[in-house]
């Protein structure tokens, strides 16, 4: 083996050993990201839970308003509960599939 060529081989020796060393990093850093994105998401999911409470409780209140108001509140609440049985017929009538 030559001079020149052994030299060539050290150079794609040392290459190789470089691309490890980074597919090592990327390696890492990949696991790093996807742990990160697990818990992004399920913080995401966490608040995504905590926005249906709050707008389940805004209806809530929205109807007991309307149930202890007068005069067009009270047509309001009359709308909200018949929205609301409509939502439960519909949910009957699928169970009863």
């Amino acid at each position: 083996m030559s001079a020149e060529q052994a030299e060539l081989l050290e150079g794609i020796k040392q290459k190789i050993q470089t691309l490890k060393v980074r597919l090592q990093e990327q390696q890492e850093e990949n696991l790093r990201l996807k742990q990160l994105y697990d818990e992004l998401k399920k913080s995401v999911q966490q608040k995504q839970s905590q926005i249906n409470e709050l707008e389940l409780k805004n209806q809530k209140l929205s109807l007991v308003k309307g149930i202890m108001a007068d005069g067009e509140e009270t047509q309001d609440a009359r709308l909200q509960i018949n929205r609301i049985v409509r939502e439960i017929d519909k949910c009957i009538a699928l169970l009863n599939r």
